[in-house]
């Protein structure tokens, strides 16, 4: 029996023995004081019938509920904005792999900023410019959540309005990062 079981019987049942025979009690006073930090739930099922299948159902629940939280919070999930039920499984669907993007994504992220600022022995990398490029990059990004780094990303190039009477193009706002190469990030270009 491991350590910490034989601790917990310790703290929390009286054994005695007689000759062959042990005598188990609970040690009301430890039991009582362990009661007010743990607290009691009870899970009520007109369904399962089995006690442990329905328990073990009930903790599944923790690797639902953060799905549905970030379907809700990132992929506009709040109100379904359908009339029938195959529009409904089909933005599901579309939300699921917006999703597993957004987790690809953040993944990436997460990879790349272990690598940023670290000279990695090629000459035109780890020049000091380059490095401190690279360490304003990483300090951006633990700084910045992935869902503002990725509308950070997000710009409308051009806006055409088209009427019977008039017809009228707006482009927006041309920013340094705008100009700058798809193989580029933002301010990381440079105008040399």
């Amino acid at each position: 029996m491991p350590e910490s079981a034989q601790n917990n019987i310790k703290k929390y049942l009286h054994v005695r023995s007689r000759g062959d025979r042990a005598f188990v009690s609970f040690n009301e006073g430890a039991c009582q004081e362990a009661k007010k930090s743990h607290g009691y739930f009870a899970l009520v099922s007109n369904s399962e019938k089995d006690t442990f299948e329905c328990l073990l159902k009930y903790r599944k629940r923790a690797f639902v509920e953060p799905f549905f939280e970030s379907c809700n919070q990132r992929a506009d999930g709040a109100r379904p904005r359908v009339w029938d039920a195959d529009t409904l499984r089909g933005r599901m669907f579309v939300q699921f792999v917006a999703l597993c993007y957004y987790e690809h994504i953040s993944n990436e992220i997460r990879n790349m900023k272990e690598a940023l600022g670290i000279k990695n022995g090629v000459p035109g990398h780890d020049t000091k410019a380059n490095l401190d490029l690279e360490k304003k990059l990483k300090s951006w990004l633990d700084n910045t959540p992935v869902y503002i780094v990725l509308q950070w990303f997000d710009a409308v190039e051009q806006v055409t309005v088209s009427t019977k009477l008039h017809s009228k193009r707006w482009t927006t706002e041309i920013t340094k990062r705008d100009k700058c190469s798809s193989r580029n990030l933002g301010w990381f270009c440079r105008t040399d």
